[in-house]
């Protein structure tokens, strides 16, 4: 009988116990014994029972698919998933291929039918240890987030290993200003970016790169800034020196995530020193709101109108479109934009705030 080997760890078992190599060697004494043909073998280190996009399940799949495999060992049925309706699944996919699993340490036989309301149960307590793990470990987490949890400091600051303190690196800081300056200033986010690339300014990877590692950082030199990047820092409020903690619920069994509500967040006030101030900051979240809400968009070169989507037509409520327009005048008559510098004095700078639902304009000089 033609045997395939696999084991898996995870990180929150006892590695003496459940080391890859000690299953691996009860699975391999164990097939000895049977005298079966070993063809094959997978693992995972380091990952979940409770996912079944694995690098070493991937690698049993496609033997079985292939007619290679007779039987499947594994210390015990946890090995091969934690996961009730994901195992449930693996093992009738197994079956339809004629591939039995056999639970060493157990003794369950998935070809026998007498073992299928004990493999139900199993499933059942296996899944319910990994869920009890995962609470267990959030339960910790949102404690510390109550207390000031940092996972990861973004650009503009650093942990300091002698003080263990999060300190202003001021190289990236005074980028993170000038960004939150351009923006107020209208350009879009797509023009900072572009612009920071053109000045060739280092991005966020290599900033977090450099207090890695030197030889990564020369890998950093290819990192450029894209409108991600750019908007990260925009909507972080980290930068006024407050943390906030518990913004999302991400479940990597189900894979799904949730925004938590602004009221049930943990809100720390001057927890890191400010690189930016509050009314900077409460600026550039008015503008991102406003032009998202009007979905206005800057050229490359130039820049938004200070009233851009604030303006709107007490008729039907349209954003009003600002473009600009210079009149030489001279004399009362118009005159070629090539005239003399001596008559710039005499130049009307006008802006024009279109509606084109209505086609009307509103003139401001």
């Amino acid at each position: 009988m033609k045997a395939w080997l696999y084991y898996r760890l995870s990180r929150d078992e006892d590695e003496e116990m459940n080391s890859l190599y000690n299953q691996r060697q009860i699975l391999v004494d164990y097939a000895e014994q049977q005298g079966y043909e070993i063809v094959g073998e997978s693992s995972d280190d380091n990952v979940s029972g409770m996912t079944f996009e694995r690098k070493g399940l991937a690698e049993l799949e496609n033997a079985v698919d292939e007619g290679k495999v007779d039987v499947v060992l594994v210390k015990d049925l946890s090995r091969l998933g934690r996961h009730r309706t994901q195992t449930a699944l693996f093992i009738d996919h197994l079956r339809e291929n004629n591939v039995r699993v056999y639970s060493v340490t157990e003794g369950i036989d998935s070809f026998n039918d007498n073992d299928d309301l004990l493999i139900g149960f199993k499933q059942i307590i296996n899944d319910f240890y990994a869920k009890d793990i995962g609470k267990k470990v959030k339960t910790g987490i949102r404690q510390k987030q109550k207390t000031g949890l940092v996972v990861n400091l973004p650009m503009g600051y650093y942990k300091d290993r002698n003080t263990n303190e999060v300190v202003i690196d001021e190289v990236a800081a005074d980028i993170v200003r000038k960004i939150f300056q351009k923006y107020i200033d209208g350009y879009g986010i797509s023009a900072i970016a572009k612009q920071l690339n053109a000045r060739g300014i280092k991005s966020p990877e290599y900033f977090s790169h450099r207090r890695i590692s030197s030889t990564r950082t020369k890998l950093c030199k290819k990192y450029l800034w894209v409108q991600t990047s750019v908007k990260r820092i925009l909507e972080n409020e980290i930068y006024t020196g407050t943390l906030v903690n518990h913004k999302t619920i991400t479940s990597k069994i189900y894979k799904t995530k949730s925004f938590v509500p602004a009221e049930e967040q943990i809100r720390h006030e001057n927890f890191l020193p400010a690189i930016i101030d509050k009314q900077t900051y409460e600026q550039a979240q008015k503008l991102l709101e406003n032009h998202k809400q009007g979905n206005i968009r800057a050229g490359e070169n130039r820049t938004i109108h200070r009233y851009c989507s604030m303006i709107k037509c007490a008729e039907c409520g349209a954003i009003l479109i600002a473009k600009h327009r210079v009149c030489k005048k001279t004399n009362g008559l118009s005159i070629p934009a090539t005239a003399t510098t001596a008559m710039a004095r005499n130049t009307v700078r006008r802006t024009e705030f279109t509606n084109h639902n209505s086609m009307k304009s509103f003139m401001m000089k």
